[in-house]
């Protein structure tokens, strides 16, 4: 979702050959128009356009911020480029994207228009609105929800009851352990969405929710990209040659309205048989019964809110626990440190808490690193600039998409020196004027008034999961693998989240006393 704007993949080139004239016919005359108004702008440094295609014809199909993060080599921190007759800024450093999207966030908060996610599939929710009031209703809702005192105390006993079966069920199935911290992390987010724990990743609303996103994101084909360059191009029948990316679009549209109405429903149902568990699907319906607004249309709005706490949730924070177990994998030293870091604060007594943060400075720099090496959203979601602006002698047209590229801030030599190497120590014993400018939490999780909401749990949830997990396991390569021949065959999906491609591991019990701490704990509590 977050690039599928950017994704294009060079689908101008599967077009049918009389709708490729159709489109030249219809832009060449405003595209002249679109260059003559920029000859006289003063933009960014940034790589040679081609006519038509601007710069577009560059952009690889898969990993595009390493196209990016080398136009920062080349160009600079702030480079301009053009997709089509769309102005294009790129972000390469940190200080860049603060003193935009931060210090200037009503001109940088907008969204670009994602004709594909919002008009063909209607997955019109808060990570793709544009900066309206609607937009400020659901910041507010999930602000209210995710982040007051009370709420976050029913989500931390939440947290913990799912860690606890994680962990249960990896001592009884260790050979499924990435399948159990991928179950966890979907189960934390439909807890605090639902107040509903799955079972296991075959759950009903997993598997619909999965189908669905796979569709929405993943339904590229020839067009989907173009579509947000080229909106006239939505209202194409979808029968005719070359409309895949609608009729995948329609077939997304109808899933996701189910994905959203279902686990709603249940919610509806447990709350007026006064037994349902409190999460922000029971906050938000009961504020709106209050309020006298609980309609048909309300009940879209609150649907889809849940719906995007799910997706912007589960996907991040999966990818970034299981970047840390294959970090633990690579690095047996530094688990070990963490290890004994654990063990001074818990002993064997039990098993690390959300208390125990504050003693931990070790651990706390693994995550850090964890975050920072893994950067999980590589290219964060695009902003839109809402009105022209100036910005170090240079013009940025109104209108722009403006790309953060996350991962050339990660690897920012300046901050992070060999960026490559996983080295937690860059982070200990800081000042905290540089712990602070550097903690890569301060922009993985986006910047200025679209910073993720969800951000404190995502940590939170991170922290108790991987806390534990080395706590209570050892986790080494698989039987007949090294950590060698784990990084020769180390690879990382392409796309909106980067995760790693499954790696061969296992979790074996730190001691039989571990392992009886992990039997003994049952939802949350030491028996």
């Amino acid at each position: 979702m977050a690039l599928a704007a950017l994704q294009t993949q060079h689908a101008l080139y599967l077009y049918p050959a009389a709708l490729i004239v159709c489109l030249l016919l219809a832009v060449v005359p405003f595209l002249g128009r679109s260059c003559r108004r920029r000859n006289h702008l003063h933009l960014p440094p940034g790589p040679r356009q081609v006519s038509l295609f601007g710069n577009v014809h560059q952009l690889p199909s898969t990993y595009q911020h390493r196209i990016f993060t080398e136009w920062g080599k080349q160009f600079g921190d702030l480079v301009y480029a053009r997709f089509f007759s769309t102005p294009v800024l790129v972000l390469n450093r940190l200080h860049t994207a603060r003193a935009l999207l931060e210090k200037r966030g009503a001109k940088y908060s907008s969204r670009p228009p994602f004709v594909y996610q919002k008009d063909i599939v209607q997955f019109d929710h808060l990570i793709l609105m544009s900066y309206t009031d609607r937009w400020k209703r659901h910041r507010r809702w999930f602000q209210n929800a995710l982040l007051a005192r009370n709420m976050l105390n029913t989500y931390e006993s939440m947290q913990r009851n799912e860690v606890q079966k994680m962990l249960r069920d990896i001592l009884h199935d260790p050979g499924a352990a990435l399948a159990q911290v991928k179950r966890y992390t979907a189960a934390v987010m439909l807890g605090i969405g639902y107040g509903y724990s799955p079972s296991s990743l075959d759950d009903e609303y997993i598997r619909m929710t999965e189908e669905a996103i796979e569709l929405v994101l993943e339904g590229t084909g020839p067009g989907s990209g173009l579509v947000d360059f080229f909106p006239a191009l939505q209202y194409v029948p979808a029968w005719m040659p070359g409309m895949e990316f609608k009729r995948r679009g329609l077939r997304a549209r109808k899933m996701v309205q189910d994905m959203h109405r279902i686990p709603l429903e249940r919610v509806k149902r447990e709350l007026m048989a006064g037994s349902a568990t409190r999460c922000v699907g029971t906050v938000l319906l009961e504020e709106a019964m209050t309020e006298g607004v609980l309609g048909e249309a309300e009940e879209r709005e609150i649907a889809g809110a849940l719906g995007v706490l799910y997706i912007a949730g589960t996907d991040t924070t999966a990818a970034t626990l299981t970047a840390f177990v294959l970090l633990m994998v690579l690095h047996p030293d530094i688990q070990q440190k963490v290890q004994a870091e654990l063990d001074s604060v818990t002993g064997n007594a039990r098993l690390p808490a959300s208390t125990d943060r504050p003693s931990l400075p070790y651990f706390e720099a693994v995550m850090k690193e964890v975050y920072r090496w893994i950067c999980p959203v590589p290219l964060g979601v695009p902003h839109q600039l809402a009105e022209r602006d100036e910005y170090d002698g240079f013009d940025m047209p109104e209108g722009s998409l403006v790309v953060t590229n996350v991962w050339a801030m990660s690897r920012d030599e300046e901050h992070f020196h060999d960026p490559e190497r996983f080295d937690p120590e860059r982070f200990v014993d800081m000042t905290a004027e540089d712990a602070e400018a550097r903690d890569p939490r301060k922009f993985v999780f986006g910047f200025g008034r679209r910073v993720c909401p969800g951000r404190v749990i995502a940590d939170s949830s991170v922290f108790l999961a991987a806390t534990n997990l080395v706590a209570a396991f050892n986790i080494r390569p698989a039987k007949g693998f090294d950590a060698k021949q784990v990084v020769s065959e180390l690879a990382f999906t392409s796309g909106i989240v980067r995760h790693p491609k499954p790696f061969p591991c296992s979790f074996e019990p730190r001691s039989p006393a571990k392992a009886d701490l992990v039997l003994d704990t049952v939802d949350g509590n030491e028996t």
